[in-house]
């Protein structure tokens, strides 16, 4: 049984995997390709710890970039996870034991939610594999395995040490003092990072102070972070456009998932309760002072999200109850997955698309309001139109960027020949006072068309 479930698992994450890298693939894409060295300095703006990215580095230029050769490894990490919850339940829960396993291998093979971070070249489906290890190894009692999993973890996200102050809480209640030496060993074996992780954090505080609008793009609500998180667990990243349908969906939601949770909880499994509580607290409590919070974060809690959804639905005693409750649940997983399979719209940004349609214009330019977010014409881009990344560094723009800029040096052309395409993505974050738009009008050029290509907006301009 559990074979089929892994290769359920195994196509679902295949499904749309050639799909257009979105600007921080493109950037793990190009950075991949360079040298081994360049990978440590592009990390200085990337929070996150280097062995996804030393990974990856051998990977590519091993394989290959293709999109689908880049997210092959999600795919695999994901799908392994699958596998790994499965024995943590057959392992450590001990209600109906081979039952329990195998319906969380199910709920984690169809969990839209997983299913989306397995297809894509960052490093959170890898994360999860290896704190579902450390968990494993933890319950198992497997102490060399432990210590290399858990390190493995921490040096995969800097969030995976909250699996260590989750177990040391295990331990100390247990009065297991010999596993908290091992725990010991693994944060020992973390501290030659310490000094790369000081420099990051100082990097984003600058990042944010430059540009207080970069803290509300990568940070979520302080009051919307928590249902925000139930609700990506549950419907993955697709979302209900009609406002009053889709309150009334979270609420159905919140009421199913929320009390069969709730059942879990009271099951008393502690290492499975701290598993998901105290991550997401402490990730929580974080995001105040240092705004990075993101549901996508706490992937490695949902092995502990669904083991608790199962519990709560075990112990439930009427076999009527729960195969509504279950029949529910898996509704909801498919009708998630058909919505974000069959919509482009809930793909990734549509780099591909955008620069393949301005390659095919004539005596075309194409403009971003930041060079920062130029990863994705550096990896699609055959070279045909020049691209202006208007402000160096993650400045702000101001007019004499254009002022300075010879666009006509850029193609060779007459400036009166030239379209422009503006590409008008995090706009709010580095033009906000639209100073690109008034440099064009200024200079005679007007709006033509508006395109947009999931999630970039492209505005095209001409002289009259």
């Amino acid at each position: 049984m559990i074979i089929l479930i892994l290769l359920l698992g195994l196509v679902l994450r295949l499904i749309n995997l050639n799909q257009s890298l979105w600007l921080d693939e493109a950037v793990q894409a190009i950075t991949s390709q360079g040298s081994f060295f360049n990978i440590f300095s592009e990390l200085l703006g990337d929070f996150h710890p280097p062995l996804y990215h030393i990974f990856m580095w051998r990977w590519v230029h091993l394989l290959g970039s293709s999109e689908i050769i880049l997210r092959l490894p999600s795919v695999i990490f994901g799908t392994a996870t699958i596998y790994v919850v499965y024995k943590i339940a057959d392992y450590g829960l001990r209600i109906n034991g081979l039952r329990i396993a195998q319906i969380v291998a199910l709920l984690m093979a169809t969990a839209p939610f997983h299913i989306y971070y397995s297809q894509e070249a960052r490093p959170y489906a890898l994360v999860t594999l290896l704190v579902s290890l450390s968990m494993y190894f933890f319950l198992k009692k497997k102490w060399t395995f432990y210590v290399v999993a858990t390190v493995l973890a921490l040096y995969s996200s800097y969030f995976a040490i909250f699996i260590l102050l989750v177990q040391g809480i295990i331990s100390w209640r247990n009065r297991n003092n010999h596993v908290l030496r091992y725990q010991a060993v693994s944060l020992l074996m973390f501290i030659p990072w310490l000094p790369m992780f000081i420099k990051q954090i100082s990097f984003g505080k600058e990042a944010v102070s430059i540009l207080p609008q970069w803290g509300i793009l990568v940070n979520a609500s302080f009051i919307k972070a928590l249902p925000l998180t139930f609700i990506k667990f549950i419907i993955g990243r697709i979302t209900i456009f009609d406002k009053t349908l889709y309150e009334l969906s979270a609420i159905c939601l919140f009421l199913v998932y929320g009390f069969l949770l709730l059942k879990g909880l009271f099951r008393k499994d502690l290492l499975i309760n701290l598993w998901l509580i105290v991550p997401t607290a402490l990730a929580l409590l974080l995001s105040v002072g240092l705004p990075n919070f993101q549901p996508f974060r706490l992937l490695f809690v949902l092995p502990a999200f669904y083991l608790l959804l199962v519990l709560g639905l075990m112990s439930i005693k009427s076999d009527r109850i729960v195969k509504m409750f279950a029949g529910f649940i898996i509704l909801v997983s498919v009708f998630s997955l058909y919505q974000y399979y069959s919509n482009p719209y809930f793909w990734r940004e549509d780099w591909r698309g955008t620069i393949y349609f301005i390659e095919q214009q004539k005596n075309a330019v194409a403009v971003l309001p930041s060079s920062t977010s130029n990863w994705p014409w550096q990896y699609y881009s055959s070279g045909k139109v020049r691209l202006i990344g208007i402000s160096p560094g993650a400045r702000m723009v101001d007019s004499k960027d254009f002022d300075n800029l010879t666009l006509r040096q850029a193609q060779g052309k007459q400036f009166i020949n030239l379209t422009i395409y503006y590409i008008r993505y995090l706009q709010p974050l580095f033009d906000p006072e639209e100073k690109i738009i008034f440099w064009l009008t200024k200079n005679g050029y007007n709006k033509t068309k508006e395109i947009s290509f999931n999630q970039i907006p492209v505005w095209e301009y001409r002289k009259n």
